[in-house]
């Protein structure tokens, strides 16, 4: 938001006249308040010091609060997601220090995790909105370094990740290949930042399927 101190001279040059003098800017008491004014050629001539005020661009407040209200929730499961991965990638480094045939295993460990995966967040998962999953596949880059497309291929496979990245785009829904530009989405960043300084709180997970199931009953009645 943008402080615009505005600071308004007036000032008057209406007479020709000569031999007069112009007086410097003083103070006058007015109604026990003190205003500055300007004597120019025998003229009192009043200036208004405007108080400072916010001006707010309607658009930048439409998009800034857009990607607060989506930033709050999206961040939620993109930690979670974050945690996973991590925990996910130490078992996975075990199994390759601890197991000749770890390969093998690697991929029955891929597995149990996507079963997990599916019986714990199925339900977010399928009332996920396309908008949703633009801010949460971009913050999930954020805090992983790695793209959704490229987490799926690891963890399933190529053709499971062409697959579904296809198939969202061809509903005209989420990129799974989309990243975090910190140049390009620098509102995201900033509100982000906001987040992590704790000045914006984010939505609990349960606060979340509340939030889901509200919008359900909402639905049902429509």
């Amino acid at each position: 938001m943008n402080n615009i101190f505005f600071y308004t001279w007036v000032f008057l040059f209406a007479q020709f006249g000569f031999g007069q003098e112009t007086v410097p800017i003083t103070e006058i008491p007015v109604t026990n308040k003190r205003a500055m004014y300007l004597i120019e050629q025998g003229d009192t001539i009043p200036i208004f010091i405007l108080k400072e005020f916010n001006y707010k661009d309607p658009n930048f407040s439409r998009e800034w609060n857009k990607t607060v209200y989506f930033a709050r929730r999206m961040y939620t499961y993109a930690k979670i997601i974050d945690s996973i991965v991590e925990e996910h990638e130490k078992q996975l480094a075990e199994i390759e220090k601890s197991n000749k045939r770890s390969s093998r295993k690697q991929r029955k460990e891929n597995k149990q995790l996507k079963n997990t995966l599916w019986d714990e967040y199925a339900y977010e998962i399928k009332n996920l909105t396309n908008v949703r999953g633009d801010y949460l596949t971009k913050l999930v880059y954020r805090e992983t370094k790695v793209t959704c497309y490229e987490l799926i291929k690891k963890y399933k496979n190529g053709r499971t990740a062409f697959f579904w990245n296809s198939v969202l785009w061809s509903f005209g829904s989420t990129n799974l290949k989309n990243e975090f530009d910190p140049k390009k989405d620098w509102m995201l960043k900033l509100v982000v930042e906001e987040i992590e300084k704790g000045k914006i709180r984010t939505l609990s997970r349960n606060e979340l399927i509340q939030e889901i199931k509200r919008r359900e009953e909402r639905e049902k009645k429509k």
